[in-house]
């Protein structure tokens, strides 16, 4: 997604589905109604699956939560008698192309408050979000998830409009989270996971400071005690 204001971002890799999963409920802690939380990237990222962490963490009954491509919408209640629990809204934009085909499926996207009525007492999350950008507005929270390998994925969450204000706490929140390798914040240099040195940006033996840390990685990935979860590579060996 591109949009011109500035992002606070917090990036992070998840090392699994249940990785993945603690994201998410991390993200609900932050979550009241009205917020919008968009989603992106390719086929088989996790994006359900983070949608899933979320409804755990917000305490929703999701009756086996799936991906909602072939009905585009669903919705899910709190338990009875929970008070204060948002329902969740799971929008999949896989087959949707802007404003006209939001407004059909009941999320308008006109006005200075998009989706507005679908926003009452509910989070919005949305699947494939880029594909409806402009239908966003500017206030809610992108998670972007990327494939690192057969179950690593690289997540991205940017603070957009008056999410700036909530990020610092989230922020401190999601690194904390289980399941997962934290990377530093945009600016900052990242630290070596074996001797917490700084990584210089572009370094050849990222995320290790050097090739003798990566070195002590592979030492240590063959006796499995590795740092950093991820294949041997022939370069690795030679």
């Amino acid at each position: 997604m591109r949009h011109q204001e500035q992002a606070t971002t917090w990036r992070g890799r998840s090392e699994s589905v249940e990785g993945t999963l603690a994201i998410g409920r991390v993200l609900a802690r932050y979550l009241k109604a009205g917020d919008i939380v968009a989603l992106s990237g390719e086929l088989g990222a996790g994006k359900t699956q983070l949608v899933r962490g979320l409804a755990e963490g917000l305490g929703v009954m999701t009756s086996g939560l799936a991906s909602p491509t072939f009905v585009m919408i669903h919705e899910y209640p709190p338990p009875p008698g929970a008070h204060g629990v948002p329902v969740l809204v799971h929008i999949d934009a896989y087959r949707l192309r802007g404003a006209q085909d939001m407004e059909s499926i009941g999320a308008s996207a006109a006005g200075d408050e998009p989706m507005a009525e679908l926003r009452q007492g509910a989070v919005v999350a949305i699947e494939w979000a880029d594909r409806v950008a402009d239908c966003l507005g500017q206030d809610f929270l992108e998670v972007r998830l990327t494939h690192l390998g057969p179950t690593q994925r690289e997540v991205e969450v940017c603070a957009r409009g008056s999410w700036a204000a909530r990020m610092m706490d989230l922020a401190a929140a999601l690194a904390k989270a289980p399941g997962h390798q934290a990377q530093a914040p945009d600016g900052e240099p990242a630290s070596c996971p074996i001797c917490r040195s700084p990584v210089p940006p572009g370094s050849p033996y990222e995320p290790f400071c050097s090739e003798r840390c990566k070195m002590v990685d592979l030492g240590k990935w063959l006796g499995g005690n590795y740092v950093i979860s991820r294949p041997v590579e022939q370069s690795d060996l030679e």
